[in-house]
């Protein structure tokens, strides 16, 4: 999941920190900065939505399906700038009652395709060059802006500070395919002006 570069280590004045992932519906996120990273949120069946009227509601389907759970923490991204390395960690592999009783519960309601044992999702390290890491930073931010994360360690950055932070935004960080897109964002609009330009 690390992607290779040689620069170890970058001046920053954003300091580590980490979020866990929450969403409103009990949701996974894809990291689009970290290629093929996709990371459990917290599950809890009495997290409210709206409904077309506007009114919290639990939505039935959860309650049925998650109501016998006890909460799961998300799992948590941490990340630090100034050496450009990211550890994906599960809350889970140091709770092992938790664990019991997670296991336990999906054994009664779901005896089919659960295993011996649940134990977490491995923990996870990498290294990213200055323009993904940059990236990562504000993803994460926006992760938390959004309500879909909190904070799980360390102050969290301003979105200034990380625009400060050395590198480019990546056009589309997460794509998997080769396209005629420019890498940086900052040169987009300049690309669809040419494109404008010749008839495309």
């Amino acid at each position: 999941m690390a992607t290779a570069t040689t620069e170890k280590k970058t001046q920053t004045i954003v300091p580590p920190f980490g979020i866990e992932i929450d969403t409103p519906r009990n949701g996974d996120v894809i990291i689009q900065n970290i290629p093929g990273c996709r990371i459990r949120g917290a599950v809890d069946s009495s997290k409210p939505v709206r409904n077309r009227k506007g009114d919290l509601v639990l939505p039935i389907d959860q309650v049925r399906s998650l109501g016998s759970l006890p909460h799961i923490p998300g799992q948590q991204i941490h990340v630090n700038p100034e050496k450009l390395t990211y550890t994906i960690v599960d809350p889970l592999r140091k709770n092992e009652e938790l664990c019991k009783r997670i296991h336990t519960q999906l054994k009664t309601t779901r005896p089919m395709g659960i295993g011996d044992k649940i134990d977490g999702v491995p923990t996870k390290k990498g290294t990213l060059d200055v323009h993904r890491m940059k990236g990562l930073c504000r993803e994460l931010i926006w992760l938390l802006d959004s309500d879909h994360a909190k904070m799980a360690k360390g102050p969290q950055p301003s979105i200034e500070d990380v625009n400060d932070l050395p590198g480019n935004y990546l056009q589309n960080p997460g794509s998997q395919v080769n396209n005629m897109q420019p890498r940086y964002e900052r040169d987009f609009e300049a690309w669809v002006a040419r494109l404008g330009a010749m008839g495309g």
